[in-house]
């Protein structure tokens, strides 16, 4: 178990590793392994002492031996499931014979690994290592859920704190019809923006799950804008953007409506967001060879070079310009639909100043 350090270079800082084994040249082994590959190390001798010390300082990772008198493996690894947020990665340790049984009972109540004795030091570093980093992933994509579940809920505040501005002038007497009807398209458009936010959560839980199918059937690129334009003219005109839809508008598409409708809603409404007070938005279709491609693009801040590797990604946004509130959905929603329609979205500059989504799908 020497020279194990130098061929196997820390990516990341090291871990906080809790040792929980009854037997003291086991613990001393298994410290002394993980210390000098740069983990801080506890352990303890039993099942209580473990708990305890979780309780003091809960550790990233959980090196648990199966077999232990008193509290065993089982019953520790049962309450560290009930921790918030999961408890600690733990990593089972077997006896000395494989046992088939006590690694499927182990897995089975939530261990992430398993490794029989006698343990060899390169394996066992490999995969704390492995452990680690996933464990660190999974906080931070939980936190950045949690961060912007609350995005979601400003979002959804703000139509419905226009709603209910709405509901008050209506209550109003004297109300002229142009003023209603002025009343109405505001509900509307503030309905369908709730709409689409429910949608988008929807839509990226499906995809996420891998549930998302798409039902395909003849279509036009007309059929699917004219609506979406619909949908977001009053936001258009409130801001007093202009909005056009130009080209091949009638160029046929074997497509699920509602699901690319989605797409270009997505995509039209990011630019609107971002684009200033008298700006433009322009969705121009072309047809080139046996690909269709519909390009959003706007007058608003653009989005770096940099930023658009990630910009797809879920609960992703833009560091620059565009970052102001969203949950960090549509991008990535939008990428996962046009996917699987056999298509692909890319960002780009705009003609326009701004930035240019291009959506390109089969003919």
């Amino acid at each position: 178990m020497t020279g194990i350090r130098e061929e196997l270079p820390l990516s990341s800082s090291g871990g906080d590793v809790l040792v929980v084994d009854d037997f003291a040249d086991a613990r001393a082994l298994y410290t002394e392994l993980l210390r000098d590959d740069g983990h801080q190390v506890r352990s303890a001798s039993g099942g209580k002492e473990a708990l305890r010390m979780v309780e003091e300082r809960e550790p990233e990772l959980v090196l648990l031996d199966v077999s232990m008198p008193g509290m065993d493996g089982y019953e520790v690894l049962e309450r560290l499931q009930k921790l918030p947020a999961g408890g600690p990665s733990v990593f089972m340790l077997t006896a000395a014979r494989r046992e088939p049984t006590a690694i499927e009972r182990g897995l089975g109540r939530g261990a992430e690994a398993y490794l029989t004795k006698p343990i060899e030091g390169r394996e066992l570093l490999a995969r704390v290592r492995g452990l680690i980093e996933k464990h660190r992933l999974r906080r931070a994509l939980e936190a950045e859920r949690r961060d912007h579940v609350a995005m979601l809920v400003h979002d959804l505040r703000q139509p419905l704190s226009s709603l209910g501005l709405v509901a008050e002038m209506l209550e109003e007497d004297g109300l002229d019809p142009a003023e209603l009807r002025d009343a109405v398209g505001t509900m509307r458009a503030q309905l369908a923006e709730m709409a689409r936010l429910v949608d988008g959560v929807l839509a990226a839980s499906r995809l996420e799950a891998g549930l998302f199918t798409v039902d395909r059937k003849p279509t036009t690129v007309r059929a699917l804008l004219e609506p979406t334009q619909k949908t977001l003219a009053p936001i258009a005109h409130r801001r007093r953007v202009d909005l056009r839809i130009e080209g091949a508008l009638d160029a046929p598409l074997f497509a699920d409506p509602p699901k690319l409708r989605q797409v270009l809603e997505n995509l039209l409404a990011n630019s609107l967001k971002f684009t200033p007070r008298g700006g433009k938005v322009r969705v121009k279709v072309e047809k080139k060879g046996s690909r269709l491609e519909i390009v959003v693009e706007d007058s608003g801040p653009g989005i770096p070079p940099p930023e658009r590797t990630t910009l797809f990604e879920r609960y992703r946004q833009g560091a620059q310009g565009r970052s102001r509130g969203g949950a960090g959905l549509g991008l990535a929603i939008a990428k996962g639909i046009t996917e699987a329609h056999g298509g692909t979205v890319a960002c780009e500059d705009s003609e326009l100043g701004g930035a240019a989504f291009r959506v390109s799908l089969p003919g």
